[in-house]
């Protein structure tokens, strides 16, 4: 029994002690390859109410706690970053013992497709709640934008799944408008059959109609 409580505890202290760390500077990996510096990375910093669930489809590490800050190291380019808004307040004691304690206000998921570049520093930027009825206002219509240090908006978050719903659009209208086989290197006698082969019947009809009108 000692022994389970000193371990409960010691797991209890490391997590503490990781997450003062990340509050402190360091940067969370969210890449893959070798660790970069600093300056060859967009840093994003998640502040208090703000938890990243995943980075470019791959979940990121949970903290338990939503009141700390946490760096992100993004690389170059795109970045599609999933995060939820969610803040919690204390509750007056009513004799229920069993009662919950704090209300933990949570909104949808959100996204942002951040256009990352290497050595700028990033923050999100949304309505701070000042008591726990903003707080479930805010939540239920959240939205953020993500700022350089000159408090330029660089993007601006949206549903969850728009992004990629949006690329799928794009490849489903890119097929439908898929050009015929490349006919620039071919001569202009092989390049008409190429056409006439996937022309329909009133195509191939008002063609010649044009054709003996020439």
């Amino acid at each position: 029994m000692k022994v389970g409580l000193f371990t409960a505890r010691l797991g209890v202290i490391l997590s503490i002690l990781f997450l003062v760390a990340c509050s402190s500077g360091r940067i969370v990996k969210t890449y893959e390859g070798d660790t970069l510096a600093a300056m060859q990375l967009s840093v994003l910093k998640a502040p208090e109410n703000i938890v990243v669930l995943s980075i470019n489809g791959k979940a990121v590490t949970n903290y338990l706690l939503s009141d700390i800050e946490v760096n992100y190291g993004l690389k170059p380019g795109e970045n599609l970053v999933v995060f939820q808004y969610e803040s919690i307040w204390g509750k007056a004691m009513r004799g229920d013992e069993d009662a919950p304690r704090a209300d933990k206000i949570v909104s949808d998921s959100k996204e942002v497709l951040i256009h990352a570049k290497a050595g700028e520093q990033l923050n999100f930027r949304f309505e701070v709640a000042q008591n726990v009825r903003e707080a479930k206002t805010i939540a239920a219509v959240f939205e953020a934008e993500i700022i350089d240090s000159h408090l330029n908006v660089v993007a601006v978050s949206t549903e969850a799944g728009v992004y990629e719903a949006l690329k799928e659009k794009e490849k489903i209208a890119m097929e439908k408008n898929k050009v015929m086989p490349e006919t620039s290197n071919l001569q202009a006698l092989e390049a008409l059959k190429v056409l006439w082969k996937s022309a329909s019947a009133d195509e191939k009809k008002s063609f010649l109609v044009w054709a003996f009108q020439k």
